[in-house]
């Protein structure tokens, strides 16, 4: 064990019982044999402490009052030992070998800064509803385009988390991408290819509840940042217009799916205005698509026996 780096893995647990438990096992069912095991209860007020009370010495465990996810996961890794770090929210599920497999990849290169599994999307009932639903990263995509596929099980070393300063606490919506995009000044974020987490969809996840516009501006909040950076990359900075564009899709199409109708027409003319392939019948018919694909989702899921 002294020859293998103290991986610290750090869940933030909110009111979320019903999955916390087979969330705990799968991290202590690893094969890899020195994980540091943290799992913080954000003020739920739900079963979340005595599931925890029953796991004893086996995690390392704390309550304290609700301040939300973010703070919640800078203080679990402020209490971290280990040179590895990691997190994985308290309803998705880590397979056999996941951490083996990634430290392994992460210390055969030292110029990768991250590394994350491929994922499945398992429902409430963790029954796979969809295989292999990440992909490898790209900061183009990650910026312009606004798509970032890293799932479950990402780690990442201690030297590099420290160099970007953690995840910033003004964020609710947008903490993790603003991570991974400043974490990709440092080196390469790669995927393993081994489908090693499952991604779990159901009505109470963070992907299903509605996103104000307030709190969707943090998207741009993240571009501003990034653009005021005079290092970019060229190729980037050249289409910083583009990327304001689909920012300001995204905004109109959280609009669009919580009945905000002429809030969101304003916000998708906003985004042709700023990059006018936007305006094409295929984004609009792409737009519609991921609209109304959410209540579709709830409702198959509400119905799944």
């Amino acid at each position: 064990m002294d020859d293998l780096p103290l991986v610290s893995i750090v869940t933030p647990a909110y009111n979320q019982a019903e999955y916390l438990a087979e969330t705990i096992d799968s991290v202590l069912a690893q094969d890899y044999p020195n994980i540091e095991y943290i799992v913080l209860d954000d003020g739920s007020t739900d079963s979340t402490p005595e599931i925890l009370e029953q796991y004893g010495k086996k995690i390392i465990w704390g309550r304290h009052k609700n301040i939300g996810q973010v703070l919640t996961l800078n203080k679990g890794w402020a209490m971290a030992k280990g040179e590895i770090l990691g997190y994985l929210s308290s309803d998705d599920i880590l397979y056999p070998g996941a951490i083996r497999k990634l430290v392994e990849m992460l210390a055969a290169d030292e110029s990768i800064v991250c590394v994350f599994p491929d994922s499945d999307l398992i429902d409430s009932h963790s029954r796979v509803v969809k295989k292999n639903v990440c992909r490898p990263f790209d900061l183009v995509e990650t910026i312009v385009l606004q798509e970032c596929y890293i799932g479950p099980g990402a780690l990442f070393r201690r030297a590099d988390f420290d160099t970007v300063g953690g995840w910033k606490p003004n964020l609710k919506l947008a903490p993790d991408r603003d991570f991974w995009i400043q974490l990709a000044k440092y080196g390469r974020i790669e995927m393993c290819q081994s489908t090693l987490a499952g991604y779990r969809m159901h009505t109470h996840s963070i992907s299903y509840k509605d996103v104000s516009e307030e709190v969707g501006r943090e998207y741009l909040w993240v571009l501003d940042q990034y653009f005021d950076d005079v290092s970019i990359p060229v190729e980037v900075a050249l289409r910083k217009l583009e990327a304001y564009g689909y920012a300001h899709l995204l905004l109109a199409r959280n609009c669009f799916r919580a009945g905000r109708l002429k809030r969101g027409w304003i916000l998708y003319k906003e985004a042709c205005h700023l990059y006018s392939p936007l305006g094409d019948v295929s984004v609009k018919i792409r737009l519609l698509r991921n609209i109304v694909s959410k209540p579709i989702r709830i409702t198959l899921s509400a119905f799944r026996p």
